[in-house]
């Protein structure tokens, strides 16, 4: 049978969920509608057990026996939107709805459908809960949140059709691959941020997060899913007082305690995925539910830099930052959260690379195993986890409002005796050194920040001028081994003459070739290929032997001697890439290339044939740009 508040599978006499803590009831698993004895039109019982009729021997009345057994949910689902829709298989099912795959009839297009059964216990508060999802959900029209196309109810049925998905939820990539590569772990991180940032500034709290709810589809992009217990800041929870809404490995501290959700709370769930997305593991686990919590409220966070040494410093801040037991001591706002993600040191090439790795995922491909160490036993501390993770990734830290003094509460204490006073104003004058030496450390990193910011500025700018007014020249053409003189110094092909603009001159002299003599202008903010060509000098030696020690000097001469490594990539990633006409591999390939222009295809089955030209340049390696073939 399966748990009514989270859906998680569970043993038929179990009296507490394992997964949320929920108190279960032996007949939970079938939930059904007591059928009308008058004969008055009542909906007849359903199990929402697939294949629950077969081992009973049971048939719900309005639907004929099939083989295999049947579902009398879907039977209805099928009945009741049938008109509009073409129910196809069930996907999963959570606290109080259960998903299925389906087609939209009017416009072709295939949708995933969440549906309210009709459970006689708690229909009432199911349906107010699902109309108020489907309101929060609709309000929400972002690139990294599904989004809702239609909101109604059919007969006894609730129901929302939202856009279906084709890909993969986070946790059965982590499930296939353990531990993720940095970039791709980054990008998950900040296409999530956005999307709960967008909800944040709306005043909606997801109060989910984990993995199985974010999705990836065939094309890369992450999405946030399943607002189910998302709700408005402003509104009352519609949950039993003190009821606890979420999955236990990635709940907040408060939300474990049952106290008032925010940002935060989203904050620190994304945090423990993206911990385990970087370990393979999340940071607390137990064998009950109590020890979890407890593990949310005192224990430390292990250190990541034990199983992953790689990771970058930055990226470190913020899941520490993310993960501090106290709310104020996380991310101001979660468009906060964005920034900081976004300032993770990554190259280009570690962008493409995780949109080409995301693709591949989502599809179920398997991506090379990273190595990771063990994480160390958890052991709880009973003072506390000790002082909030400094710096913050992306702001200075607000300052702590002062606690309300006992004597202003109206609450009236004995004085404390002469013995204790003594350790009192010790420990009073320890905290305020603590408190001078913080702001003194703030105030050092803000000024570094500062200067840091000024050096990128000036480089920019200086950037920026020398694209104003200067430009380059590659050279090439010239036989190999011979050299160009240009402004008093010599070049070979693959080399690079940058300058202001204007006109220069350029010569080369080489035995067995015509004098070189031509000018050329340098435009600026352009890099242009100036090609150099010496035609054979028309004397002819006098004798054979002088002439066949021409032809081995003109062989020499002639010899490649100049490359450089390039490196392509191509999606779809079976796409052959050839070069001059030479397949050199499919998806990605690094070759070492003559310097100088090269023309580059790629090609696929029912893709469209690119063709690019590349220019090599000398003991320069060349990433050039991933290129999506257009495909039917």
């Amino acid at each position: 049978m399966f748990c009514r508040n989270c859906g998680t599978s569970i043993l038929d006499d179990a009296a507490f969920c394992g997964n949320c803590g929920t108190k279960l009831t032996p007949s939970h698993g079938v939930v059904a509608v007591t059928a009308d004895p008058a004969g008055s039109g009542g909906v007849p019982p359903i199990s929402l057990t697939p294949g629950l009729h077969r081992a009973s021997g049971a048939r719900p009345a309005h639907a004929p026996e099939k083989p295999g057994g049947g579902d009398g949910l879907m039977e209805m689902v099928k009945t009741e939107l049938g008109r509009d829709y073409r129910i196809e298989k069930e996907l999963g099912r959570g606290g109080m709805a259960v998903v299925y795959k389906g087609v939209e009839t009017a416009l072709e297009r295939t949708v995933a459908i969440k549906v309210v059964p009709p459970d006689s216990a708690n229909v009432g508060q199911a349906a107010e809960r699902f109309r108020r999802e489907a309101k929060l959900a609709a309000s929400l029209d972002h690139p990294n949140i599904i989004p809702v196309y239609r909101v109604g109810q059919a007969g006894p049925l609730h129901f929302m059709a939202m856009k279906f998905v084709e890909g993969q939820a986070v946790d059965a990539v982590i499930d296939n691959q353990g531990a993720l590569p940095l970039p791709v772990c980054v990008a998950i991180l900040r296409a999530s941020a956005m999307g709960l940032a967008f909800a944040h500034e709306r005043r909606i709290v997801h109060r989910d997060i984990k993995p199985a709810n974010i999705l990836i589809d065939r094309d890369g992009r992450v999405m946030v899913s399943d607002f189910g217990i998302a709700r408005a800041l402003e509104e009352v929870s519609m949950t039993a007082s003190g009821m606890m809404i979420g999955t236990p490995y990635y709940m907040s501290p408060e939300q474990c305690g049952g106290q008032k959700v925010s940002p935060q709370s989203d904050q620190y769930s994304l945090g423990i995925m993206g911990f385990q997305m970087i370990t393979g593991e999340v940071p607390f686990l137990a064998e009950s539910m109590v020890g979890v919590i407890q593990h949310h409220y005192m224990t430390p966070v292990p250190d990541i830099l034990q199983v992953r040494p790689d990771v970058p410093k930055e990226l470190l801040d913020l899941i520490y930052c993310s993960l501090n037991k106290d709310p104020n001591d996380r991310f101001t706002t979660t468009r906060d959260m964005v920034t900081a993600l976004e300032n993770v040191p990554m190259t280009d090439a570690e962008r493409e690379e995780a949109d080409v790795l995301l693709r591949d995922l989502s599809a179920g491909r398997v991506i090379p195993k990273i190595r990771t160490g063990t994480l160390p036993p958890l052991s709880i501390t009973i003072s506390g986890p000790g002082p909030r993770v400094q710096p913050r990734p992306s702001s200075a830290p607000k300052p702590r409002a002062p606690t309300p003094s006992m004597r202003a509460a109206g609450v009236r204490r004995k004085k404390k005796t002469n013995k204790m006073m003594m350790p009192a104003t010790l420990l009073v004058a320890g905290g305020l050194a603590s408190g001078v030496f913080l702001q003194y450390q703030n105030s050092q990193a803000a000024q570094k920040a500062r200067t840091d910011s000024l050096a990128v500025a000036d480089s920019l700018e200086r950037v920026e001028r020398e694209a104003r007014t200067r430009g380059s020249r590659i050279i090439a053409g010239l036989p190999g081994g011979v050299n160009a003189i240009i402004d008093g110094k010599a070049y070979r092909n693959g080399d690079k003459f940058v300058s202001d603009t204007g006109t220069y001159g350029v010569q080369a002299k080489e035995r067995g070739y015509d004098d070189l003599y031509l000018t050329f202008t340098i435009t600026p903010g352009r890099t242009d290929t100036l090609t150099l060509t010496m035609h054979e000098t028309s004397a002819t030696p006098s004798t054979p032997q002088q002439q066949q020690q021409q032809t081995r000097q003109v062989a020499v001469v002639r010899a490649p001697t100049d490359s450089a490594e390039v490196r392509l990539s191509v999606m779809p990633s079976h796409a052959d890439i050839f070069v001059d006409g030479t397949r050199i591999g499919s998806g990605r390939a690094v070759r070492r290339l003559p310097v100088g222009p090269h023309t580059v295809r790629y090609n696929a089955p029912d893709c469209e044939t690119e063709d690019r030209s590349i220019m090599v340049s000398k003991d320069e390696t060349q990433i050039v740009p991933l290129l999506t073939l257009q495909c039917r």
